[in-house]
C-alpha cells in the first residue's frame, strides 16, 4: 500500500501540500493495482492445478471459475432466508463442483437397478426426483417474481389439450404479467442442464446452454406470440451457471426488487442469486438422496374398498 500513501508521505516531508482528491485517486490506483497482482498469481495457481487434473474435471472447475457460481459457499448460511443446508447437501454440492463421487451413495439404483454413479442419479427420471429438482428452481423464481408481479401463475396452459386429436397440448411452467411490457404476459420455462454430461464433455458450458435456449424457442415462441405473449426460456446449468437470457431476467427483477426495498442493485441481485444457487444445491442433492420407489400406506384404506366391512363389525 506504499502507492496508496505517496501523497500523504511527500505532504509530511514538505515535498508538496496534500490534496484529498489525489488521495484518494492514489488509493484507488493501489488497490486496482493489488487486486490484480493478487489475480495473476491466484490464475498461475489454478493453473498449475488444472494441469494435474482430468478432461473432465477442468471442465468442471473452469465452468465453477467463469460462471462464478460460487455465492452458496461465501454467502451466510441464514436459515430465515433459505441459506442453510444440511451436511450432506453441503457435501453433495462441492462433489458435484468438483466433479466427484458423493460418499455413501448406494450400489444400486433402487429405480430401475442400474448402477448408481454421479451420471445415472442426476439423469434418472425414475420416481419424479429429475422432475421435483425442475419444479424446485421453478418455484424459486416464481416466489422471487410474486414480490414484484403480483399475477404470477404455474404452468399456464398455451393450448389446450384436444380429445379428438393425439395433441398432449402446450403448457410451460410459469407466467407474469408485466415482466416485458405493461399487461402483457410473459411466459418462462425452465430448463436445468447437465453440462457435466459425457455427451458434452468437449462443448463449452455457455455453448450447450444456448443450444437448450433455442430449442426451447422452436418448441414454444411461435405458440406464445400467437397469444399475444412474450417467451423466455430460462436455462442454467446444475451448479447455477445461467443463460444470457436468464441472467438478463435475474438483473430485470433485481433492478425491480432494488426499488421495492429501497436496497443496493448489488444487494439484492445478490440474494437473488444466491436464492438460486441454494435451491440448485438442494435439488441435485435429493436426485443423490431421494428415493425413487413410492412409498405405500399399510392401513390398506387407499380405495375406500374395506370400509364395507369395518361398517359391519361396527354395527
Amino acid at each position: 500500500m506504499l502507492n496508496g500513501t505517496k501523497v500523504v508521505v511527500e505532504a509530511i516531508k514538505g515535498c508538496g501540500e496534500f490534496s484529498s482528491a489525489c488521495h484518494l485517486n492514489a488509493i484507488s490506483r493501489a488497490r486496482h493495482e493489488s487486486r490484480k497482482a493478487l489475480d495473476e498469481i491466484a490464475k498461475q495457481k489454478l493453473d498449475a492445478i488444472l494441469a494435474t487434473l482430468s478432461p473432465g474435471r477442468q471442465h468442471a472447475i473452469m465452468r465453477v471459475v467463469e460462471g462464478k457460481t460460487s455465492s452458496w459457499l461465501t454467502t451466510l448460511p441464514l436459515q430465515s432466508c433459505h441459506f442453510d443446508l444440511a451436511p450432506v447437501q453441503f457435501r453433495d454440492g462441492l462433489a458435484l463442483r468438483y466433479l466427484r463421487h458423493p460418499s455413501n451413495l448406494p450400489a444400486k439404483c433402487d429405480g430401475c437397478g442400474a448402477n448408481f454413479t454421479l451420471q445415472h442419479a442426476l439423469d434418472c427420471k425414475k420416481g419424479g426426483l429429475v422432475i421435483l429438482r425442475h419444479n424446485e428452481i421453478r418455484d424459486c423464481i416464481g416466489d422471487l417474481a410474486s414480490q414484484v408481479w403480483p399475477q404470477v401463475i404455474k404452468e399456464p396452459i398455451v393450448n389446450e389439450a384436444t380429445a379428438t386429436s393425439s395433441d398432449p397440448g402446450l403448457r410451460l411452467d410459469l407466467g407474469i404479467r408485466g415482466v416485458w411490457q405493461s399487461q402483457v404476459e410473459a411466459l418462462f420455462d425452465v430448463r436445468v442442464k447437465d453440462t457435466d454430461a459425457p455427451s458434452h464433455c468437449h462443448r463449452a458450458p455457455n455453448a450447450i446452454l444456448e443450444s437448450s435456449s433455442q430449442e426451447k424457442k422452436r418448441m414454444y415462441k411461435k405458440a406464445v406470440e400467437d397469444r399475444r405473449g412474450t417467451f423466455t426460456p430460462f436455462v442454467l446449468s446444475l451448479d447455477g451457471l445461467l443463460h444470457k437470457e436468464a441472467s438478463h431476467f435475474i438483473k430485470h427483477m433485481a433492478t425491480a426488487l432494488s426499488s421495492k426495498w429501497d436496497r443496493a442493485y448489488s444487494i439484492t441481485s445478490s440474494y437473488i442469486r444466491s436464492w438460486l444457487a441454494f435451491a440448485g444445491v438442494r435439488a441435485v442433492s435429493l436426485c443423490l438422496r431421494g428415493s425413487r420407489t413410492k412409498w405405500r400406506s399399510g392401513l390398506g384404506f387407499d380405495d375406500g374398498a374395506p370400509l364395507a366391512s369395518f361398517m359391519e363389525y361396527i354395527f
